[in-house]
């Protein structure tokens, strides 16, 4: 997988648990706890996008929509 470089400014506060973090071998690096954090980001993100998705569908059917087929089509859009 290629890699690019991102540039960020943040506080000396986050920087130092930053550290803390790989000082104490929870990360290996800054870049493995910035990458995880990322990670974690787009996760919620995704995560509220279905809920989103499921209380759209209970709104239309009244309470009586298919979590099953809710989940299948985010998943269908998520793979296009």
């Amino acid at each position: 997988m290629a890699s690019s470089q991102l540039n960020i400014r943040t506080s000396d506060t986050l920087i130092d648990e930053l550290d803390y973090l790989v000082n104490h071998g929870i990360f290996r690096n800054r870049t493995e706890a910035v990458n995880e954090g990322i990670r974690l980001i787009i996760r919620r993100y995704k995560t509220m996008k279905i809920a989103e998705k499921i209380d759209q569908i209970a709104k239309e059917k009244h309470g009586k929509g298919s979590l099953t087929k809710a989940l299948s089509e985010l998943r269908e859009e998520e793979d296009t």
